[in-house]
């Protein structure tokens, strides 16, 4: 596992270029640690009215979760997820793990 600073992860999510990828973070309305498998890129749903708020400037990253893992509620549920980036702990994508300096 390789250990990588904030900035380094957010590259690695941004280049995933719709493969999937997995990433834990820590929920910021609960506290709770979360792991979503998931992809950026999907237009599934999507009705084109946009969202009411500009991801970037609140700090997250919307992606697709595909609904493979159980949230704490023991539900699978898919569909756009936004994750705040400054709280991610740990990424793998592209056949490689990373964990985040901050959350060593």
């Amino acid at each position: 596992m390789l250990t990588v600073s904030n900035g380094v992860a957010r590259s690695i999510l941004r280049a995933t270029n719709g493969q999937l990828f997995s990433v834990t973070f820590t929920k910021r309305t609960t506290g709770e640690e979360r792991k979503i498998v998931g992809r950026t890129g999907v237009r599934k749903g999507v009705t084109g009215t946009g969202l009411r708020y500009n991801p970037a400037n609140r700090d997250l990253l919307t992606i697709w979760d595909n609904g493979k893992v159980p949230n704490a509620q023991g539900e699978k549920s898919e569909g756009h997820k936004s994750i705040p980036m400054n709280d991610i702990k740990e990424v793998r994508a592209g056949g490689a793990k990373f964990r985040i300096a901050s959350h060593s």
